[in-house]
């Protein structure tokens, strides 16, 4: 048989209205926050791990046993680490240090070699090209090319096309130079890469720096970086002694840093929010509750049993919370997910600063995660029952006789 006390429930609810609507909006509002907010943390968590680390330190990587070796058995390497569960992409790099000159001056720079497809697949910075192509391969007799940040390119005089001579100890500790034509620009925001990074191709770099081996590292792309050490600890032992295998957290460890602050500040947020939220819910459910002392005094005398009303009541708040939580998941979803999140939210025009390892795009595109909504959605509807329990007590203490007579 059908319990008739969701239907006396939905009939007291359409009584009051007014009432009803507070007790709705006040759980729907509360909900909407909890959801609005944990979408942008977890959209500029995304965002900076995919910008900060995708850029060029990768999501792990590659490094020969030890330091200043560089691969002689590249193939094995990049076939172990794509064959990884989790790897999009790997990109062989040789890296080295260079003096960057022109006629307008010098910089100290850092070269990185790297096979153009592999780059492309694996980093972001290829994309952030403004000016030129991707170290495209020269036509017979030109000279090699080269790619540089518009930083270098401000503070060397350099256009596109123009001349970069390059000045480096080989790994036999000799010294080479050789000239490369500027035929990329890109800019990325950081003034790290832009001021003094240049990319050649992994030949060119080669004969430059006179390298024995083929790569001094191995950058990865996984499809989630925050399974990072997991992977990384699986290549790891397919790879054995002969590399080593880092993840983000060991590679930029201000990243990490950032992250275990913002997980922090996240926890000190949620208790205050929740707080909140459940002050402005118990504020409307004890109003709801208490203009009703002599209509549950009147129930009361009549011979309803106590436990009836509670079981009234719970079905009531069980009632409002279902409304709140459909209207605050629906108007978050559209919000954060279908507008904010195709558009953007530019915290930069609110004010907002992000210092140091957060530094990056000011757009930032919230995401909606479906379990962090049960796990909201969830916490309101308890909180609407949980507040229940004073007023509720309250009310099943009432005296009839004193409440017909005007003194409950």
């Amino acid at each position: 048989m059908t319990s008739p006390w969701p239907r006396f429930a939905w009939r007291s609810i359409r009584r009051h209205r007014r009432r009803s609507a507070l007790v709705t909006l006040a759980m729907a509002a509360g909900l909407f926050v909890l959801i609005f907010l944990k979408g942008l943390q977890d959209g500029f968590v995304d965002q900076r791990l995919e910008q900060g680390l995708g850029m060029s330190t990768g999501h792990a990587r590659v490094s020969p046993p030890a330091d200043g070796e560089t691969f002689t058995e590249l193939a094995h390497v990049l076939d172990a680490a794509r064959a990884t569960p989790g790897v999009l992409a790997a990109s062989a790099r040789l890296r080295g240090q260079a003096l960057a000159r022109t006629l307008d001056g010098s910089a100290g720079v850092v070269l990185l070699g790297v096979d153009p497809a592999d780059e492309a697949a694996t980093c972001l910075l290829p994309s952030k090209l403004v000016d030129g192509t991707f170290l495209e391969a020269p036509a017979f007799g030109a000279p090699p090319p080269a790619a540089i940040g518009v930083g270098l390119a401000t503070r060397l005089g350099l256009a596109l096309g123009d001349r970069l001579a390059l000045l480096t100890e080989g790994h036999d500790g000799s010294l080479f130079a050789d000239s490369y034509r500027v035929t990329g620009l890109f800019e990325t925001g950081g003034e790290a890469l832009d001021g003094g990074l240049v990319l050649l191709r992994h030949d060119d770099a080669r004969t430059l720096l006179a390298a024995t081996g083929e790569a001094s590292e191995v950058v990865l792309r996984l499809d989630d970086p925050r399974r990072a050490p997991e992977l990384a600890a699986a290549l790891q032992a397919e790879l054995g002694e002969r590399a080593r295998v880092l993840s983000w957290h060991d590679t930029a460890p201000e990243v990490l840093s950032a992250m275990e602050t913002l997980r922090v500040m996240e926890r000190l947020r949620n208790l205050v929010l929740f707080v909140l939220v459940g002050l402005g819910i118990l504020n409307a459910v004890v109003m709801s509750v208490f203009e009703r002392r002599r209509e549950f005094g009147v129930l009361l005398a009549m011979g309803l049993r106590p436990s009836a009303i509670l079981r009234l009541l719970v079905w009531e708040v069980a009632l409002l919370a279902s409304l709140g939580i459909a209207l605050g998941v629906g108007s978050a979803w559209l919000v954060t997910d279908v507008w904010l999140g195709t558009r953007g939210l530019d915290v930069f025009a609110l004010g907002a600063r992000l210092p140091g390892a957060l530094e990056g795009s000011s757009v930032i595109y919230p995401v909606v995660g479906w379990t962090n909504v049960l796990t909201a959605s969830a916490w309101v509807a308890a909180l609407a029952l949980l507040v229940l329990a004073w007023p509720a007590r309250a009310i099943l203490r009432l005296d009839p006789a004193d409440v017909l007579r005007g003194r409950g």
